[in-house]
């Protein structure tokens, strides 16, 4: 900053400068006059004459509001030359987070719809528990809040529906209560099956003053004579103060700590003060103007922000539920990844089970408050990893974990129900092979139903002529019984001829239900006779679909004379 000011006194002007470095003192020459405005005389004064003396006080009071004016235009110049404190702060801040701090960062906002998320996940989850809050004091003694009864407040708003979690607020807050209690003679809150399972415990255990810190000032002071000086200036500065909190749970039968179940999480707090200080002394009167702008995440908010996440996340951990879908992660985020390998790591055989009948039931597929029948719940856990879309294999492996975890529950209920049904109600398997006919070139099919079925089959030829092979006239019923088997074609009724390069295919339909009365009308045509509607394989797939009542489908494509006849299954 490059200014020029001059005096009316003996002694040099002193100017002070700063902005975000080191103030330094600048001695300016001293002239012998004012400078006059347009259309006035010099006024000449002596350069020993003192600031009491009468002409130069009332020299002084008349040109005041020139020199105010001069030095409040220095004070813009200086603001504005101040740099930005945000940005190298945030840096700073940034730089260590990634390294001496938590490893877990978040950034603290309002819990109230995750909280409301988590209540409705316990009870999709049949999930429950009953803890003790201890006293969640504050251990650096620099942040005075109710943590506790924050935490107190998180659970009521998380089971407002559910009543998933019985959480019990037994500490020195409710002495008058037990004094009480214990007047009365009234125990029952003190039963044996009354204690919570768990206890909840930890505290704010971290508190940074400043981690990171920027301040830039500016300032103008003229100095006249020795106790008398007019003065401006501004300041700015940004800070980053860290607050942590951890929390664990232990299991109240043996003061354990539940492995796994915590909480560590860590809130910045940016503050942010933009000042401008003008001070005019003259004598022993002094003007003080001061306007100052404060910004700031206040202390006790952002250990509510804390203490709510904080219950999210252990109840989440001590129920096995997906409650990052809650705070908007994801499943593939490499912190969830690896703690869903930890739960199914850590769950033995019959915890595994037990987690699984806990969700079964509250889905209803399972009683409530009954001995579980083992062959219902192998029927309604292969019909809920079926309906995962996993293929059954009666294991708690942990790829169906991943997919419980992350599947959708809407309807689960009325769609593992249907499941249910079908695995109760198998669909029929059929075995078919390829033989050879009576004919040169003739082949015929051997087939073998695992279930009584009705089945209808379907020959499209090479020429894309479509016609339904069974039943026919010699086989007039479409009736399977189980482990019966059948040639198609009978001997002496029809041929079907392999043709020597071009694919023919044969198509059989299966269900457990009557089929008949279901069949698409465009199907119903008298037997080997052209469909003239369907050429293809993928448009009578589709007629059959339409059915709804088709559980298998078996097919095989063939070509080819003699030794060169080829063949391939279908299944799908």
């Amino acid at each position: 900053m490059d200014t020029h000011l001059r005096t009316i006194s003996g002694k040099p002007l002193r100017e002070t400068h700063g902005c975000g470095q080191a103030a330094s003192t600048i001695e300016h020459p001293v002239t012998s006059h004012l400078e006059p405005s347009s259309g006035q005389r010099p006024i000449k004064l002596p350069l020993r004459t003192r600031l009491g003396e009468t002409a130069s006080s009332t020299l002084l009071r008349r040109r005041l509001p020139v020199l105010f004016v001069s030095m409040w235009l220095v004070m813009i110049g200086g603001c504005a030359s101040m740099s930005d404190t945000r940005t190298p702060v945030a840096a700073s801040f940034d730089e260590l987070r990634r390294g001496t701090m938590m490893p877990v960062q978040r950034t603290v906002s309002n819990f109230e719809a995750p909280l409301r998320c988590m209540d409705g996940m316990l009870e999709t989850y049949g999930a429950g528990a009953s803890i003790l809050v201890e006293d969640l004091n504050d251990k650096t003694q620099k942040v005075p809040a109710g943590t506790t009864e924050m935490f107190i407040s998180a659970m009521s708003q998380m089971t407002r529906r559910s009543r998933a979690i019985r959480t019990m607020a037994f500490g020195l807050e409710t002495s008058n209560l037990s004094s009480y209690m214990l007047q009365s003679n009234s125990l029952a809150s003190f039963q044996p099956e009354l204690i919570p399972s768990y206890a909840v415990r930890g505290s704010i255990t971290q508190f940074d003053d400043n981690l990171a810190k920027k301040t830039a000032d500016a300032g103008v002071t003229l100095g006249i004579a020795n106790d008398n000086f007019l003065g401006i200036g501004g300041s700015k500065s940004t800070s980053v103060n860290l607050i942590a909190m951890d929390l664990a749970v232990i299991r109240t039968s043996d003061f354990s700590l539940v492995p796994g179940v915590n909480s560590r999480n860590s809130a910045a707090i940016l503050q942010e003060g933009k000042g401008v200080d003008a001070e005019a002394a003259y004598s022993k009167l002094g003007v003080n103007f001061m306007t100052s702008l404060s910004r700031s995440d206040g202390k006790s908010v952002a250990v509510r922000n804390l203490v709510e996440l904080s219950a999210i996340e252990l109840m989440g951990k001590l129920n096995k539920l997906p409650y990052w879908r809650c705070l908007d992660v994801g499943s593939d985020n490499p912190e969830v990844t690896a703690e869903i390998e930890d739960w199914h790591v850590a769950m033995t055989g019959s915890e595994k089970l037990a987690f699984y009948i806990r969700h079964l039931t509250a889905l209803g597929l399972l009683p409530a408050n009954a001995a579980t029948d083992p062959e219902l719940f192998k029927r309604a856990f292969r019909g809920y990893v079926e309906t995962l879309g996993l293929e059954y294999s009666g294991q708690f492996s942990l790829e169906v974990l991943r997919a419980h975890l992350d599947a959708d529950q809407t309807d689960m209920t009325a769609r593992v129900e249907a499941r249910m049904a079908a695995i109760a109600n198998p669909s029929p398997k059929l075995d078919i092979a390829l033989t050879r006919g009576t004919g040169a070139n003739s082949v015929a099919f051997r087939m073998n139903a695992s279930s009584d079925a009705e089945m209808y089959c379907f020959l499209l030829d090479e020429t894309g002529t479509l016609l339904r092979a069974f039943p026919n006239r010699w086989q007039p019923s479409p009736a399977l019984r189980a482990g019966q088997t059948i040639e198609l074609p009978l001997p002496d009724s029809f041929e079907i001829v392999s043709d020597a390069s071009r694919m023919q295919s044969l198509r059989c339909y299966l269900s457990s239900e009557a089929l008949t009365a279901n069949l698409p009308a465009v199907l119903t045509g008298p037997d080997l006779s052209a469909i003239a509607s369907i050429h293809d394989i993928a448009a009578l797939d589709a007629a059959m679909a339409s059915s709804k009542k088709v559980r298998t489908r078996v097919g095989i494509d063939f070509s080819g004379h003699k030794e060169a006849l080829t063949a391939q299954r279908v299944e799908y």
